[in-house]
């Protein structure tokens, strides 16, 4: 669904005769106007008038932002750092290998 978010608001509740906590979780659909929200986020929604069926809410704050897997920038810094990993084995091949098999073996 586009401009629309999923947001789950968790409350604890305690039983006071056995004296235990259970978390309690709600969802409310809201409308994101600029399709900024992902998965995770921390936000703030307020009532509005009923969007549509499910949605009477709408994003108005972004508090906290999480982070998110981005295929292409995840690419993009693999390919950044090959020649300094290169690099590195190069300088590490050439120099004692004491170290690093110890390491191994033991």
């Amino acid at each position: 669904m586009v401009k629309s978010v999923l947001v789950s608001v968790a409350r604890w509740k305690v039983f006071p005769k056995y004296k235990l906590r259970k978390r309690w979780t709600k969802k409310f659909m809201a409308h994101d106007e600029e399709n900024k929200c992902n998965m995770g986020d921390t936000v703030r929604i307020d009532m509005s008038r009923p969007i549509s069926k499910r949605k009477a809410w709408v994003v108005t704050e972004i508090i906290r932002r999480e982070n998110v897997y981005d295929p292409v920038a995840a690419a993009q810094a693999a390919a950044q750092q090959v020649p300094s990993m290169q690099q590195a084995t190069q300088d590490a091949s050439t120099s004692s290998r004491g170290f690093a098999a110890s390491a191994i073996k033991a």
